[in-house]
């Protein structure tokens, strides 16, 4: 099994999750493509690691969404708008096993019994959790809104400067007058 000391998010990531090794150490369990991986690296801090290199971080990130979709828990969170990469939690982001899916992969769900739910997901992958079909969906759309409620907030009108042909001079000076313009 590949192990990997480093990882960075990426339109192909469809899910990361914790996983120990057999001595107890916590790894990220990635499915990217169509191939999985151990990552050694907590999974929320690939999540932090791949927010902080787009000038954000997972503490923001989760202030963000909260602040769009109201005290939600176990809010999702966007990682990279321009590719499309919005995560949602299936527990408690501080538990090991939480699941963290990425939205643009979640193809179709399926009960199975009272608390299993069966996620169908890009490049043939299914994963088996212990929750309700409704409750998984309602997470779900929750990432949905914040994707829609952030993709309209971006869409703002575009802003051009012209500049003047005509500058201004500042002085800098001592005393109560510090500056003068010429």
């Amino acid at each position: 099994m590949e192990v990997r000391t480093d990882y960075i998010l990426n339109e192909e990531t469809v899910l990361l999750t914790g996983e120990y090794n057999m001595n107890g150490k916590l790894y990220a369990r990635v499915i990217q493509g169509e191939d999985t991986f151990l990552v050694d690296m907590k999974p929320l801090n690939i999540i932090n690691e791949t927010m902080i290199g787009l000038g954000s971080n997972f503490k923001t990130g989760r202030k963000s969404a909260r602040r769009l979709l109201g005290n939600v828990s176990m809010c999702p969170i966007k990682v990279n708008c321009h590719l499309g990469i919005w995560l949602f939690p299936t527990k408690s982001y501080n538990d090991d096993f939480c699941i963290w899916f990425s939205l643009m992969h979640v193809k179709n769900t399926k009960a199975l019994g009272i608390r299993r739910t069966e996620v169908e997901l890009s490049y043939g992958h299914k994963v088996v959790i212990q929750m309700k079909e409704s409750s998984f969906n309602q997470k779900r759309k929750k990432a949905e809104e914040l994707r829609e409620k952030m993709t309209k907030n971006s869409k703002g009108s575009l802003t051009f400067f012209v500049e003047s042909k005509k500058g201004i001079k500042l002085i800098e000076g001592e005393g109560v007058k510090r500056y003068t313009l010429k």
